[in-house]
């Protein structure tokens, strides 16, 4: 994977560039948040690996604006440090506890990997719906459902997974971060509610199931 590193502190930077090589992916790192936003529609980005504050444009500002000006983007991991605020990295798609090991990159990057976006944004034929993921709505059949950023997320992961079963881990890794993985119960809930906002029945072409003691599968059914 090729991946753009945004870190304010030079020295981690290069840290988690030389873990990442290590890890057989291709790192580049920007020293601002206005490189970082100029360099996305050059590079073939497959993710971008940010810190969530900084000095001038911090990462979570960069990944906001990312999010306004372009509707395919790469996968958004955030670096977040223990003092962080609540909830500000929610617009990502997988969150990193800062100063993350290379077991931990491993396992974002994994998560990653399956959170990347295919057919997140614009219609995709095949599936009949519209992911617009500024507002986190979703157009099915003509009716637009507003789901939460988490739910927004989940779905996008299922839907970009179709026909795979993804793990339980996998799932709470990509839609909630190492740092912050909810329980089963929470899990599951998000399920249920996405299999009923946007439809996901065998009567309307879907089939979302459990996978006993593994995880939950996305199927297109006849």
């Amino acid at each position: 994977m090729k991946i753009g590193i945004f870190h304010h502190q030079p020295q981690e930077a290069g840290r988690l560039s030389v873990a990442l090589a290590r890890l057989g992916h291709k790192p580049m790192a920007m020293v601002t948040g206005a490189a970082v936003i100029e360099a996305v529609p050059h590079e073939r980005f497959d993710a971008l690996l940010m810190r969530w504050d900084g000095a001038e444009l911090c990462g979570v500002a960069v990944l906001h604006r990312l999010r306004q000006a372009h509707d395919r983007l790469p996968v958004m991991i955030m670096l977040v440090s223990p003092d962080a605020p609540g909830g500000i990295a929610e617009a990502a798609d997988v969150v990193l506890e800062d100063a993350a090991d290379e077991e931990a990159l491993a396992a974002a990057l994994a998560a990653a990997q399956q959170a990347r976006p295919r057919q997140y944004d614009g219609e995709n034929p095949a599936e009949g719906l519209v992911f617009n993921r500024v507002n986190h709505q979703v157009t099915v059949s003509g009716h637009e459902i507003q789901l939460t950023a988490k739910e927004f997320a989940l779905a996008r992961l299922l839907i970009d997974n179709v026909g795979q079963a993804l793990s339980r881990d996998a799932i709470m890794a990509a839609v909630w971060g190492r740092g912050d993985q909810p329980g089963s119960r929470t899990l599951d809930a998000h399920i249920a509610q996405v299999r009923k906002r946007l439809a996901l029945r065998p009567e309307h072409g879907w089939r979302l199931s459990s996978v006993y003691g593994f995880g939950y599968r996305l199927d297109r059914v006849d």
